[in-house]
């Protein structure tokens, strides 16, 4: 991208991710880097300004590293709770005791350009401690108790606050879109439209006029997106495998097939069941399911990718999560190698969060039952079947899983949950099987609250799971939220 952009360093945790999608909230392109990326690689991207957010778990080793030229960039900064304090010592500060935690307080803000439109706010406060501010640096907002909430260096343009500002609030927000738009002088030229339609150009002209490619399709919202916006850039030139797995749910790889048809974009079913189930035989830890389906998987997509010797792109559903998550790392689905004899990789989501990617499919009038969709694991049932995968324990989850499907929809619900679906437990001593619920609120993946589902709605559930499905005679709800559970069992 060579227009104006804002880089968020990020120092751990999932802050990153919320301030980022409010920055690109506020029509101002932005991209996450690790806070240890080189400082010339921070100046080669040629950013309009930095946010330096997050902070170290509480059982990491150390702090992150933090390059003090970060600073000397001659671009402004901002640093946000953890990345304040850490600056103010850099820059040779003092940080003392810790005079609030979790807690809200009242700030009173000084006249500055980063708080333009503000006096003061209530602000919920995880951690401020007492500081000396830098050298150049001056306390620009209060607490009643004369904690130093936000301090900086406003010729230098270098400006720490101890309260997080990404929080869906209208100060938050302010806050940002000062520094962004006002002090760092960004145009705001981000939106989705902008985006595909550059996107388009740029896929037309990587794969050529005689270039084809070639795309492992899971059905979910990021794959079909990105097939989307592949094939309205080069229409039938891109050719889809949907890899069935024996691991998906309920008529799944019929309904993907309908879908792409409806849509009118080709897709071939790999029947691929018995070799995944012989794979798994005796598998119980959900690491090594991962694994060897990730394996299976790349076996199979590379036999099948022979018998199109012209396709010389590969596709790849990544969005921005996923890169975040691993820095750099590639990944599609459950795995495909990003190398061999294709010329060159497609990645058109890769830095779209989950929420910008749905907002593509809609600009490309894809059905609003396929931009909805849930999210589900790349390894499938197999993760939510704990122990050893058998066809009997698939069938038993897949109607399940149906049945609690069915019931959310039924009582309208589904638009409201981040994901629901069932987990199949061991068979206990009677030698039938447990049945878990799960069912979360979740804005995107970085955490979630597990949803208080009425409970009239979980006794026809139980009611329908216990009757319909044989080997199932008990049926539990999962109330953890994440964290510290995970979404998923395993």
């Amino acid at each position: 991208m060579s227009k104006d952009m804002i880089l968020i360093l990020d120092l751990g945790g999932s802050q990153c991710m919320s301030a980022a999608r409010k920055v690109r909230g506020e029509g101002v392109y932005c991209e996450i880097l690790p806070s240890h990326v080189p400082v010339e690689a921070l100046r080669s991207k040629k950013p309009r300004g930095l946010i330096l957010v997050g902070a170290p778990r509480e059982d990491a080793s150390g702090e992150p590293a933090l390059s003090r030229e970060v600073f000397h960039l001659g671009v402004p900064v901002l640093c946000v709770g953890y990345a304040a304090r850490r600056m103010n010592a850099i820059l040779g500060g003092e940080c003392r005791d810790t005079a609030l935690s979790l807690q809200t307080a009242e700030v009173t803000f000084e006249p500055c350009a980063l708080f333009e439109g503000l006096t003061r706010c209530e602000r919920y406060v995880s951690r401020m401690d007492n500081i000396r501010p830098f050298p150049g640096g001056r306390v620009l907002a209060t607490t009643p108790e004369g904690v130093a909430a936000a301090f900086g260096d406003e010729e230098r343009q270098i400006y720490g606050m101890q309260f997080s500002a990404e929080q869906n609030d209208p100060d938050g927000l302010t806050i940002l879109s000062n520094f962004c738009r006002g002090i760092c002088g960004c145009e705001p030229w981000w939106n989705a439209q902008t985006y595909l339609d550059e996107e388009l150009i740029r896929i037309q002209q990587a794969v050529g006029e005689e270039g084809s490619a070639l795309m492992a399709i899971s059905g979910g919202v990021d794959s079909t997106v990105c097939a989307a916006l592949i094939h309205r850039a080069i229409g039938d030139r891109l050719h889809c495998l949907f890899v069935d797995t024996g691991l998906m749910r309920k008529g799944e790889p019929e309904r993907v097939q309908a879908m792409f048809e409806a849509m009118r974009m080709p897709v071939e079913i790999v029947d691929a069941r018995s070799r995944f189930l012989s794979a798994l035989s005796s598998v119980t830890e959900g690491r090594d399911k991962r694994r060897i389906i990730d394996e299976v998987f790349v076996e199979v997509f590379e036999q099948e990718a022979a018998r199109f010797p012209q396709a010389d792109c590969l596709v790849q559903g990544t969005i921005y999560p996923d890169v975040i998550g691993s820095f750099g790392a590639p990944r599609i689905g459950v795995g495909v190698p990003a190398h061999g004899r294709f010329r060159v990789v497609l990645e058109p989501t890769r830095t779209l969060f989950k929420d910008e990617v749905r907002l593509m499919g809609e600009l490309m009038g894809i059905p609003g039952e396929i931009i909805d969709r849930q999210p589900f694991p790349g390894p499938g049932l197999a993760v939510r079947c704990m122990g050893e995968v058998t066809e009997e324990k698939l069938a038993a989850l897949r109607l399940a899983d149906a049945i609690f499907r069915e019931e959310i929809a039924s009582a309208g619900l589904e638009k409201r949950l981040g994901q629901y679906f069932a987990v199949l437990m061991n068979a206990g001593v009677q030698k039938e099987y447990t049945v878990a619920l799960r069912c979360v609120s979740a804005a995107d993946a970085v955490s979630a609250s597990a949803y208080r589902l009425p409970y009239d709605l979980l006794e026809r559930v139980m009611a329908r799971i216990t009757s319909e499905v044989p080997s199932v005679s008990r049926v539990v709800y999962d109330i953890t939220s994440k964290p510290p559970a995970s979404i998923e069992w395993e």
